[in-house]
């Protein structure tokens, strides 16, 4: 669906017509879950794949081609059909409602002009990723995998925090590298303060969690030992492996995802408005981590 015209905030500013391009492929999904209710995990795992994910081909080659196909994780959806039906149902009509809303308040935080909006995928994945921003022939896409489903609330933030990372994409106009420690710093960093701007006011772990329980400990313990994380980041950020560590499926001290927490941290410091971030090339992005990394020394 094209995106609306522009039209003018109450500053001037040039705002955006709530409107998102959508391929919902959860209908297929259900049809296929009403006819392989009854079969044994085996031969709904095998369904699955003939019924459901043969309908969208050019969708899972890209999407298993960025997040993996994990054998586990698609035999935990066959085995849990009712609850992850469940979940595309709710998890479908809530995210048809908020990513028209949330893309337009992205845009317009990120002050980008109209162009090629990213396509949003709503499908059923194999708990590889919760979401995916990759390449569906020439749009950037972005892959909301609705198995992960858990709330409203948490779903807003994470669309803002993936739309960011779609729009930010197609300003570069090329794929980032994932596997640059700097420039995933600062590019996570980015997409957590649009989030944050965008959807304000929720509880701090919605901004790292996306409304997932289980983590109450993760902010306090990132908080208590913020020194120590940002030194041994500063010191290998140019190790091979460190992208992985703190933004990957690494562990620090035991701890996950820590990375994010110092991507936060560091960006939300520089004190520089959202679109002026938004238009630095990878190269400034990178150096804008390293100044910040270098002023805590």
């Amino acid at each position: 669906m094209p995106a609306g015209p522009g039209r003018p905030g109450r500053d001037g500013a040039v705002g955006f017509t709530p409107m998102a391009r959508i391929l919902d492929t959860l209908d297929t999904f259900q049809e296929y879950g009403r006819k392989a209710f009854m079969d044994t995990p085996v031969i709904r795992e095998s369904r699955m794949k003939e019924m459901y994910e043969s309908a969208y081909p050019e969708v899972f080659e890209a999407f298993y081609a960025g997040a993996g196909a994990s054998a586990e994780g698609r035999s935990a959806v066959v085995r849990e059909l009712t609850l992850v039906r469940d979940r595309a149902k709710e998890g479908g009509e809530v995210l048809q409602r908020l990513i028209p809303e949330v893309e337009a308040a992205v845009r317009e935080a990120l002050g980008v002009a109209p162009g090629p909006e990213p396509l949003h995928v709503l499908m059923i994945g194999s708990y590889s990723a919760n979401v995916l921003v990759g390449r569906l022939g020439d749009d950037v896409a972005v892959f909301h995998c609705l198995e992960w489903f858990q709330s409203e609330e948490g779903s807003r933030v994470l669309v803002a925090h993936e739309d960011a990372h779609a729009w930010h994409e197609t300003v570069l106009g090329t794929r980032p590298p994932q596997d640059d420690a700097a420039w995933m710093a600062f590019s996570e960093g980015l997409a957590n303060q649009v989030s944050r701007a965008v959807v304000p006011g929720r509880p701090d772990d919605d901004y790292f969690w996306f409304g997932h329980e289980g983590f109450e400990d993760w902010l306090p313990w990132c908080r208590e030992h913020r020194t120590e994380l940002f030194a041994r980041f500063r010191d290998e950020l140019d190790a091979e492996g460190t992208a992985e560590t703190f933004f990957g499926s690494g562990l620090v001290e035991k701890r996950w995802r820590v990375g994010y927490y110092l991507a936060d941290e560091l960006v939300g410091g520089l004190g520089r408005p959202l679109p002026e971030l938004a238009a630095l090339t990878v190269d400034e992005g990178r150096a804008a981590v390293r100044e910040a990394l270098a002023a805590l020394a």
